[in-house]
């Protein structure tokens, strides 16, 4: 017998985009499919669109509840769902016919906990055309190792896809204990790290089979407001924890993130005219803790030396001169 797979749809006002969404779900050529379209207290149609869905496929359930955000839209689908397996689908984004097919054979074949497919960007009003799917694609399949650890360019290249909820294929047991925070965003930096943590083996996948939609209206690309330093805390938190397990390269790679995040948020505030005091906390959590970065042979002199620059001058210049 096919195993179920829950396919969850967290929905918040995006009627300009869902019913291109369901239709690339409904069209999977895996077809026991187990759909639940979270609708997150919409003003717009978009709650109409998901009834009329969930009127025409059996496979389709709708729960409609108040507005509380995309992460508890997201717990609410987990609680809900009854598959094997779980995958993600953002509302105003596409999935590819065969992503569910592809990704659950692998997941099958290589006995993997997670499987994570790859991805293509979609502008604003572009429609995709799925491409053919490589006879290849198996035997391509990586088992993710600590080799990938140590690879700087594949780290940097994929660490969006290996962040993100989306196109991953996961047993509903790694979600046992991992729920999503209530009211924040970031909120794969908060959670994604917990799965992999609850894993025993994850493959990679690089054929893009799913469709990003570079969504001008989406909560991460509004203007900047200090919600955003969310991102910076749940690195603190993964940093916490690594040093603690005496996992050092995943130490080095976390601090790096936490970094580079302080960074990301002075330069959205700096556009946005903002006073960058605010980061402060963050500076100094950053300064407290630079210690944890040891001078072993994969952070090299280089920059066990740059990161004590931009802790002890280059940041507090930044903020307060």
């Amino acid at each position: 017998m096919e195993d179920l797979v829950s396919v969850i749809v967290p929905v918040y006002n995006t009627e300009k985009y869902l019913r291109k969404c369901i239709d690339s779900i409904v069209e999977q050529t895996y077809t026991n499919l187990d759909i639940i379209l979270v609708d997150d207290g919409s003003t717009d149609a978009s709650g109409v669109i998901c009834d009329e869905y969930a009127g025409k496929d059996s496979r389709i359930r709708v729960i409609h509840k108040e507005n509380e955000g995309n992460g508890q839209a997201r717990n609410t689908g987990l609680d809900h769902m009854e598959g094997a397996y779980v995958l993600w689908v953002d509302s105003d984004d596409m999935i590819h016919r065969k992503q569910v097919e592809v990704l659950l054979s692998i997941a099958k074949e290589k006995n993997a906990d997670i499987v994570v497919g790859g991805y293509c960007a979609i502008s604003d009003g572009e429609e995709p055309k799925d491409q053919t799917i490589a006879d290849g694609i198996y035997d391509n399949a990586e088992v993710l190792s600590d080799s990938h650890l140590y690879d700087d360019g594949f780290i940097k290249k994929r660490s969006m896809i290996l962040t993100v909820p989306w196109c991953k294929i996961c047993k509903r047991e790694l979600y046992d204990h991992v729920r999503y925070p209530h009211k924040r965003i970031h909120l794969d930096t908060w959670t994604t790290w917990k799965l992999y943590e609850n894993s025993q083996k994850v493959v990679f996948v690089a054929e893009p089979l799913y469709y990003w939609r570079n969504n001008p209206d989406s909560l991460t690309r509004r203007k900047f407001d200090l919600s955003h330093f969310s991102g910076i805390e749940a690195y603190g938190e993964q940093l916490e924890y690594y040093h603690t397990a005496g996992r050092q390269r995943y130490v080095e790679i976390v601090f790096d993130e936490y970094v580079n995040d302080i960074f990301w948020c002075y330069n959205r505030m700096k556009e946005s005219d903002m006073d960058p005091s605010p980061l402060k906390p963050y500076w100094l959590y950053m300064k407290k803790h630079v210690g944890y970065i040891k001078l072993t042979r994969s952070i090299g002199i280089k920059n066990w030396l740059r990161y004590r620059y931009l802790a002890y001058y280059k940041i507090p210049k930044l903020l307060f001169h």
